[in-house]
């Protein structure tokens, strides 16, 4: 079952509009998309981050009511914008797709297991903890698992050994994703 995300329908644009929306404890968001119009509209924070904590996170979909009436039953949230510190959500777009076309979405890289090579006093590096996929709406994965367990020293994992499922990984270049380097001192020690 899908959640339903209710909107308010909100006036004006900008800066100062957005702060007077959270100033009455809303989030501004905007809702656009295939076959429908640009709109400015404001949700309930809790009920935001209820939808967010689904398995498939920002990528999931959800039904959307404004002023109390449907306006799509296949929607997704991009461009979630946080506070640096406080986290709490500023801005949201509301994005309904085209089914039929591929999209591209950001998706977290989970990553499991524990390193032979960390295991042996190696030390880890995550450069990236997300990748930029693109395939149809309905294909896009919450998260992509890594598992780490086989990654000795002086090896690594790059975009290109991630298995996304129907979706594909883009990137202009091959890119670490893990690594194992050496411990300080050199040596690898057993």
């Amino acid at each position: 079952m899908t959640m339903t995300i209710s909107a308010e329908s909100r006036s004006g644009l900008g800066k100062e509009a957005a702060k007077k929306v959270r100033n009455a404890g809303k989030v501004p968001a905007v809702y656009y998309g295939f076959g429908a119009e640009s709109q400015p509209v404001s949700l309930n924070p809790k009920q935001l981050e209820q939808a967010l904590a689904n398995p498939k996170g920002i990528n999931g979909y959800f039904s959307l009511s404004i002023d109390g009436n449907e306006q799509a039953n296949r929607v997704f949230f991009r461009e979630l914008q946080r506070h640096p510190v406080t986290r709490r959500i500023l801005h949201v777009d509301i994005v309904c797709p085209n089914p039929e076309k591929q999209i591209e979405a950001v998706v977290p890289l989970k990553f499991v297991g524990r390193s032979v090579g960390v295991s042996t006093g190696g030390r880890a590096r995550r450069p990236y903890r997300e990748v930029t996929v693109k395939g149809l709406p309905d294909l896009i994965p919450g998260e992509i698992t890594v598992d780490i367990s086989p990654i000795d020293q002086g090896q690594q994992i790059t975009a290109s050994q991630l298995d996304a499922g129907e979706t594909q990984i883009i990137y202009e270049r091959d890119f670490v994703i893990f690594k194992v380097a050496a411990p300080r001192g050199g040596a690898k020690k057993t």
